[in-house]
């Protein structure tokens, strides 16, 4: 009777722990989309604004912040070799003069760890002490993650920016929109679980 209770144990037990596991990961996705800001959380003036390439509105609002004196420098990262400022910026958006003093494109980063390591280099050189975070909002999570792991002693104020094709609210119902929100939740993960599993080593030396 024992041996048979051992095992039924033995073969529910996978089953118990890749069932809680998903249980786990559900809830977390679900307080992740919660905590998803919506609007900026504060209307301070910055010294810069870091606007990440890869989504529409992005650099528009990053020029309205510097056009209005929210900020008073703008890094644009994850530019491509060949575009030019022009080719993203209009006359109208950010007039010649403040183009030429106060916007520099960052070509190196490829992804959001290499912005925040590309924003770090940049806001060192400019005696950076404060900026504004301009991403999409699904993605400011990540990036603040990212940004506060590489910017130490730099305030970063977040600015995240809606997209019309994907509602935050009631995402469960919209099948492309929940596979991309799983998606950033987990590539949210893996940058939590990598920093933890290098700050361990680096301790460990």
């Amino acid at each position: 009777m024992a041996r048979r209770a051992q095992r039924r144990w033995r073969w529910r037990a996978p089953l118990l722990l890749a069932a809680l596991a998903i249980a786990s990961w559900l809830f977390g996705l679900f307080l992740f989309i919660e905590r998803i800001p919506r609007a900026a959380a504060n209307d301070r003036i910055a010294d810069a604004v870091v606007v990440l390439t890869g989504g529409p509105g992005r650099i528009e609002r990053g020029a309205h912040l510097l056009k209005e004196r929210k900020a008073g420098r703008m890094l644009i990262s994850g530019v491509g070799a060949d575009v030019r400022a022009r080719d993203l910026l209009s006359q109208r958006e950010v007039p010649d003069a403040l183009l030429a003093c106060c916007v520099t494109l960052g070509r190196a980063a490829q992804d959001t760890h290499e912005n925040a390591i590309e924003t770090a280099g940049w806001a060192a050189s400019q005696s950076i002490s404060s900026i504004r975070l301009v991403t999409a909002d699904f993605h400011m999570p990540r990036s603040m993650l990212e940004f506060e792991a590489g910017l130490r002693g730099i305030e970063i104020l977040p600015e995240p920016v809606s997209s019309e094709n994907i509602q935050l609210d009631q995402w469960w119902q919209r099948p492309a929109t929940a596979i991309l929100l799983a998606g950033e939740y987990t590539k949210y993960l893996a940058a939590r679980a990598q920093m933890a599993l290098t700050g361990f080593f680096n301790l460990s030396r």
